[in-house]
């Protein structure tokens, strides 16, 4: 036969003589009076700026029922905090109260409003690098149960870039490479071939791994490999992608496009020379026009009809150059105008 104790000690009551006196004897099994209903001890990878439910269900023996005398803590533990305890959030009394100096006071709370009902479960807001430690859930009646959870926090990998080097044609070797500037190590790159533009699929063949992580070789590129390729980034906590968009040219078509890009660029070329010469033309005709005009007004209008003929001279060993007027009947007036190393000079005309 089987008794209970008041502190929830199992104890057996036998026949201790044959004259049917009975004593009591303990039985060496002890019962808790609080049992917190978790697995053991808890290890938990989780990403910067996520929140988390730490978990701390518990029961009481039947005598034990009642908030009265209930306590509850949680404890922080890390490497680096010497000296008292850091109780970051307690219950007592019916009432919660919070630490200080752990840096979790505006980013923890219990998860139901009474902790009393059977759950000291809490959960943490925005969780950060230095979070990283061992919580340790105590609920207190006339025992004291205890409940660990390893929480590591790490960064996700950052958003990756991805970028080909290579030349994109028929036949030819390409490089695709990728990289994550930010994110906890180690970080694993995988690189796949998008079916369609949604799920991941195999990689064609002709695919071999690059001398970085983030490498993927395409040798002998063809119609086979054209499509979009998928890099994935990942580590504990998390993962990031890029993509590309592979469209290998004809080596054919390459090299008509390659002859189209040099008739392209001479043929724009060429219209640029022609509106040059063209400026510099109308240019030489308006200073034309002026020179003849200070040739009529030299010979005080006297000019039997207008200049018809202007032309251009150059003295190529002193760089000098002059604009010359003729005027009907075979008279000829010397320039009104004259230009020695690009500065203009006035030149009176002779006489008649």
């Amino acid at each position: 036969m089987w008794g209970r104790g008041v502190l929830g000690c199992k104890f057996e009551v036998s026949s201790c003589s044959p004259a049917g006196v009975t004593g009591a004897v303990l039985s060496p099994a002890l019962l808790l009076a609080v049992r917190i209903n978790s697995k053991g001890r808890e290890v938990l990878y989780l990403a910067k700026g996520d929140s988390v439910k730490l978990g701390c269900p518990y029961v009481l023996e039947p005598e034990d029922n009642g908030p009265q005398g209930l306590g509850i803590e949680w404890i922080q533990i890390t490497p680096e905090r010497t000296g008292p305890e850091n109780v970051f959030l307690s219950y007592h009394d019916h009432h919660v109260n919070y630490g200080s100096g752990s840096g979790l006071q505006d980013r923890v709370a219990f998860v139901q409003n009474d902790p009393s009902q059977y759950d000291a479960s809490i959960r943490l807001a925005d969780l950060q690098v230095s979070d990283t430690g061992t919580y340790q859930c105590r609920v207190k009646k006339n025992t004291v149960a205890v409940h660990e959870v390893i929480v590591t926090v790490q960064e996700k990998p950052a958003n990756p870039q991805c970028w080909t080097e290579g030349e994109l044609v028929e036949g030819s070797s390409i490089l695709l490479r990728c990289y994550s500037r930010g994110g906890t190590s180690p970080l694993a790159y995988q690189w796949a071939k998008l079916a369609d533009g949604y799920g991941g699929g195999r990689l064609p063949s002709g695919t071999i791994q690059g001398r970085a992580p983030g490498d993927l070789l395409i040798r002998s590129l063809s119609e086979v490999h054209a499509g979009v390729y998928q890099c994935r980034v990942t580590n504990r906590v998390g993962y990031s992608v890029c993509q590309l968009n592979l469209s290998p040219a004809p080596r054919g078509r390459q090299a008509g496009i390659i002859v189209g890009s040099i008739l392209g660029s001479l043929l724009l070329l060429s219209l640029l020379g022609l509106l040059i010469w063209a400026l510099i033309c109308r240019y030489r005709r308006k200073e034309c026009q002026r020179t003849c005009s200070d040739c009529r007004s030299s010979t005080g209008g006297t000019m039997t009809r207008a200049c018809n003929v202007c032309a251009h001279h150059s003295y190529s060993p002193h760089g000098i150059s002059y604009m010359q007027c003729q005027h009907g009947d075979g008279d000829e007036r010397a320039a009104a105008l004259m230009c020695n190393e690009g500065i203009r000079h006035q030149v009176a005309c002779p006489a008649l």
